[in-house]
C-alpha cells in the first residue's frame, strides 16, 4: 500500500505562507524560532504582535490567523527544545483514505514550564478565535485540545464544538473552503471527533452539535 506524506509544524504551516507574505517588509517569519521565543522579543516583532492581537480582539479576521499562526508556531518551537523531538507532524495518507499521524506528544508537566503553558494557552485562545471564520483552524484547535486535554479540562467541550462544525461543513454538507484536500480533513475531523466524543457527555453533545450545525449552515459561501 502506498502512502504518501504531509508535513507540518504543529499543523499550523498552511497559515504561513499569508503571515510572511504581510510580514515581509518588517522581515519577521513565523516560523523562526528564535525570533518568537526570544526574550525580550524583537522590538519590530513586539510591536508587530501587539498591533495584531489588538486587530483580532476587534474581529479582524487575517489578524486572527496571524496571531493564531504565531501561537502555534511559538509552541511547537518550545516543544522542540524542550522535548528534544521534532516539533514537525506528519500524517502518512494511503490510497483509501486511511491516515497515520505522527506529531511530537507533547511537553510533560507543562505547567511547570512557565514560557510553554503561556505558549499553550494563547495557542488554544487564537486558534479558536481564529476557527470562527475557517474550519482548518476549527480543526486544529480540536487536536490541540486533545494533545493537552490533561491541562485542558475547561476547553474539551469547545474543542468538540469546533471540530463538530468543521466536520459539518466540508464532510456533511460538503461545502469546499479554499485549497483544502477534502479527504484529507475529513479524515482528520472524523478521528479527532471520535477522540471528543468520549470526553464530553451525551447531554452536552446535543447541544454542541447543534451549535455546530448552525455555524455551518451560517458559513458564507466562497
Amino acid at each position: 500500500m502506498k502512502l504518501s506524506p504531509r508535513i507540518s509544524r504543529a499543523g499550523i504551516l498552511i497559515c504561513l505562507a499569508l503571515t510572511c507574505a504581510s510580514s515581509q517588509a518588517a522581515k519577521i517569519s513565523l516560523d523562526d524560532c528564535d525570533l518568537i521565543t526570544a526574550k525580550p522579543l524583537r522590538a519590530d516583532f513586539k510591536d508587530w504582535l501587539t498591533r495584531n492581537r489588538k486587530l483580532a480582539a476587534e474581529g479582524d479576521v487575517e489578524a486572527q490567523t496571524y496571531v493564531a499562526a504565531e501561537a502555534n508556531n511559538r509552541l511547537a518551537c518550545l516543544e522542540e527544545k524542550i522535548t528534544e523531538k521534532s516539533g514537525w507532524s506528519v500524517t502518512m495518507t494511503s490510497g483509501d483514505g486511511t491516515s497515520e499521524t505522527t506529531s511530537n506528544p507533547g511537553i510533560q508537566n507543562i505547567k511547570k514550564n512557565a514560557d510553554a503553558y503561556a505558549a499553550l494557552k494563547d495557542a488554544v485562545k487564537y486558534t479558536h478565535q481564529a476557527g470562527a471564520n475557517d474550519p482548518a483552524y476549527r480543526g486544529m484547535s480540536a487536536q490541540l485540545v486533545l494533545r493537552y486535554q490533561t491541562v485542558l479540562p475547561e476547553a474539551l467541550e469547545p474543542a468538540y464544538e469546533d471540530v463538530a462544525g468543521a466536520n459539518q461543513l466540508e464532510c456533511v454538507l460538503k461545502r469546499k473552503f479554499g485549497n483544502r484536500n477534502a479527504q484529507y480533513a475529513c479524515t482528520s475531523h472524523r478521528t479527532t471527533l471520535a477522540q471528543l466524543t468520549a470526553k464530553v457527555s451525551a447531554e452536552r453533545r446535543a447541544v454542541l452539535d447543534q451549535k455546530a450545525q448552525q455555524w455551518a449552515a451560517d458559513f458564507p459561501v466562497k
